[in-house]
């Protein structure tokens, strides 16, 4: 048996790029995908060895929702009376377009009716810039919980294996029941993943890593502000959003617990920033050394898939705070977002 993933969404959210992203080269040809306008009509589907990807076209304007829902509804009854378990949709992927930085209300309304299948799959995530990527998180928590949301780039191939991961988990559940078909399903889907995933992987700590050094160094630069404790509350906004990159390079959507739990466990963060707006000739390494430390905890946090303890994370900090006492962040000069 290999499962059948929907892809849906408005027209332009990227939802052949995003298969074309998670299937061995070939698959998808190129001249599939558009440049934010339609080229599949209907469905399209792309086999692969362990899974049959649905592709749908997309909700353009002036259809409406009702339209679209009963259009990708009545292609999920097809199958579903089709009387055979290999037609079933497994997995329903809702793409929404990052680059919109927020969730419109036909998206939200049609993700409700596609029930507990969807996966709601925030592409072109690496547009989201530090003032929307927290509104962005507040609407999407409002509408499902984390676990049912990833934020990917197929352009920048981060976020992919988050969603491979969901996708195994809720995939595993529809066709459970067959112990040996789905251990023969397991390893049919690692074993076709395995190099990609590592590429991605390689690819997600790299750009976590640039995230990092990017708050440290623009710490550096606000623990030039001269003012006592003016400094505490860009840092401590800098420190956020450095966390909500480095999820999203992961796949993860950072709600606030996270968020928190990572800026206190990691360091006592604020703390330490408080003591360093009283001391001018030791601001920039400590502001520099706490968010280059918190970075890498958060890191290690998300590339384990957020299973490190509070000694675990505090461990990371602490190594992370070391390394960064050998660069001069005064003279490692980072540009604005």
């Amino acid at each position: 048996m290999k499962p059948n993933i929907l892809v849906c969404g408005k027209t332009g959210a990227g939802k052949t790029s995003l298969i074309q992203a998670v299937t061995h080269a070939g698959t998808v040809p190129d001249e599939a995908i558009g440049d934010a306008e339609a080229t599949t009509r209907g469905f399209d589907v792309y086999e692969t060895d362990v899974a049959n990807f649905i592709d749908s076209e997309g909700m353009e304007p002036g259809r409406t929702v009702e339209q679209y829902s009963s259009f990708i509804m009545g292609e999920v009854v097809k199958r579903l009376s089709s009387d055979s378990v290999e037609n079933l949709v497994h997995n329903i992927w809702y793409c929404v377009d990052g680059s919109g930085a927020r969730i419109q209300s036909a998206d939200a309304r049609l993700i409700e009716q596609f029930s507990d299948k969807v996966l709601l799959v925030v592409t072109k995530s690496e547009t989201l810039r530090r003032e929307q990527t927290e509104a962005m998180m507040s609407q999407l928590l409002d509408l499902l919980p984390a676990e049912r949301i990833v934020m990917i780039s197929s352009h920048n191939r981060t976020g992919l294996a988050q969603l491979l991961d969901r996708a195994l988990e809720m995939t595993a559940r529809a066709i459970d029941g067959a112990d040996d078909e789905l251990f023969s399903f397991r390893n049919r889907w690692n074993t076709y993943y395995v190099n990609m995933r590592a590429r991605w992987e390689r690819r997600a700590g790299d750009e976590a890593d640039g995230y990092i050094n990017w708050g440290a160094g623009r710490a550096a630069a606000i623990a030039l502000i001269p003012l006592p404790l003016a400094d505490v509350a860009p840092l401590m906004a800098n420190e956020a959003y450095m966390i909500y990159r480095i999820g999203a390079a992961y796949g993860y959507a950072v709600d606030k617990s996270i968020l928190t739990m990572l800026a206190g466990v990691a360091g006592g963060s604020v703390a330490g920033k408080l003591a360093a707006s009283f001391l001018p000739f030791l601001k920039v390494p400590i502001a520099a050394g706490i968010t280059y430390g918190v970075g890498k905890a958060a890191k290690a946090f998300f590339a384990s898939g957020m299973k490190l303890d509070a000694d675990e994370l505090r461990e990371k900090f602490i190594e992370g705070e070391k390394e960064s006492k050998n660069t001069n962040w005064k003279e490692n000069k980072i540009e604005e977002e």
